[in-house]
């Protein structure tokens, strides 16, 4: 049997925007900037793993993801996640849409089949890889190669949210929306809503040409 997704309307991005603003996922760093693992110094800093504290904004949030999946028109026989926050969010979307679910492990296992890949064998499975945050696209890609690996075949990822990274992929909200809704929130003013947009077209040189240094490191 199909799903019925709740709702797809520029209304739920609105709602979508500001759960994630206020559960504190989303969180600007305009006057402190956070270097990231990648390496990149960030005004901007997401962790959509404080989602799992909020349920009414992680249910908003499911069902937007269950509402793209139809928009889209992606077919798929699995969800899988990416360890480790990614995984629960594939659980929940999987739970939504009546499918299996699977997790990405970052490192094969050390002992039995030395697998990446948790909870059912995928060989000839149509994957949906889903990524709670994309940021440079490198642990979706890696995480792909594993899934290939195992026989899958994965031609489609999904992202809660993403910093418009050129990779193949579909994301649950433009993150643009985020930062607008920021804004009008009074969360960042005229000033830190510019830099954090111009963070977003020059992620790599944006700390360069502003003669920012990082204040904090992602761990």
């Amino acid at each position: 049997m199909k799903f019925k997704p709740s709702y797809t309307s520029s209304i739920a991005e609105d709602i979508m925007a500001e759960r994630l603003i206020r559960a504190q996922a989303v969180e600007f760093l305009a006057d402190a900037p956070m270097r990231l693992k990648s390496g990149l110094i960030s005004p901007v800093y997401v962790d959509n793993r404080k989602l799992f504290s909020h349920p009414e904004a992680w249910r908003a949030i499911v069902e937007t993801m269950a509402s793209r999946v139809e928009e889209y028109d992606l077919e798929f026989d699995i969800v899988a996640g990416v360890e480790a926050a990614g995984s629960m969010h594939a659980a929940a979307l999987a739970y939504r849409l009546g499918l299996p679910a699977i997790m990405v492990r970052q490192k094969a296992k050390t002992y039995g089949n030395h697998s990446r890949i948790e909870g059912g064998d995928v060989k000839g499975m149509r994957v949906l890889l889903l990524e709670d945050h994309i940021s440079t696209g490198l642990s979706c890609l890696d995480a792909i190669r594993a899934l290939r690996g195992g026989g899958a075949q994965v031609t489609q990822g999904v992202s809660i949210t993403n910093y418009a990274i050129p990779i193949d992929t579909y994301d649950v909200i433009a993150f643009e929306k985020v930062v607008r809704k920021a804004k009008e929130m009074g969360v960042i003013d005229d000033e830190h809503e510019k830099l954090v947009l111009e963070w977003l077209q020059t992620p790599w040189t944006w700390a360069a040409m502003h003669g920012v240094v990082a204040s904090a490191i992602e761990n």
